[in-house]
């Protein structure tokens, strides 16, 4: 058997690999790996395992503050303010090991929260950098598009609101 050593771009990470594998006989003839270690829990195709190293690591390195900022979001915005201190105990006694990319991430965190909030509504969304090259002139950019002028007058500004808008706390601390 043939194990090849690989260092994960500039980290302390090493992947090992083997070069062969062997019929198994205990294994009624199917194919297994032999040597020392775990069995490879990411199926990818050799050329891009590096890449999908580097790419768990960078979301690894990512994930306190990641977790930081949804801690925050929660405490800030979410409406159930009894629930929080619950959902952030939650957040923080996760395991995250089996994690290895932005969608395992998503969907763990939102069973996790769901399950403690009992709320189907408390979502989180992996959302991605913005791509800028959408279109065939990625280069030029388009100037933004305004909106309806806004009265400087602060009682004209609070009669426009008044008119179109009406915000009522609810029951519970529900904005509607």
């Amino acid at each position: 058997l043939d194990l090849q050593k690989l260092r994960i771009g500039q980290s302390d990470f090493f992947l090992t690999v083997p070069v062969s594998r062997s019929l198994g006989p205990l294994g009624g003839g199917s194919q297994t790996w032999e040597g020392s270690g775990v069995l490879p829990c990411v199926g990818t195709p050799a050329e891009q395992a590096l890449e999908k190293a580097l790419a768990m690591l960078t979301l690894r390195r990512a994930l306190p503050g990641v977790l930081q900022r949804l801690q925050e979001a929660l405490q800030d915005y979410y409406t159930l303010v009894d629930r929080v201190p619950a959902l952030v105990h939650n957040l923080a006694g996760m395991d995250y090991s089996a994690v290895v990319s932005e969608e395992d991430l998503v969907t763990k965190l939102n069973a996790g929260l769901q399950a403690v909030s009992e709320d189907p509504r408390l979502l989180v969304r992996a959302v991605g950098p913005r791509d800028t090259s959408s279109g065939p002139e990625a280069g030029a950019e388009e100037p933004p598009v305004t909106g309806p002028e806004v009265p400087q007058d602060e009682a004209a500004r609070r009669a426009l609101v008044d008119s179109v808008f009406q915000v009522s706390v609810l029951p519970g601390n529900v904005g509607y």
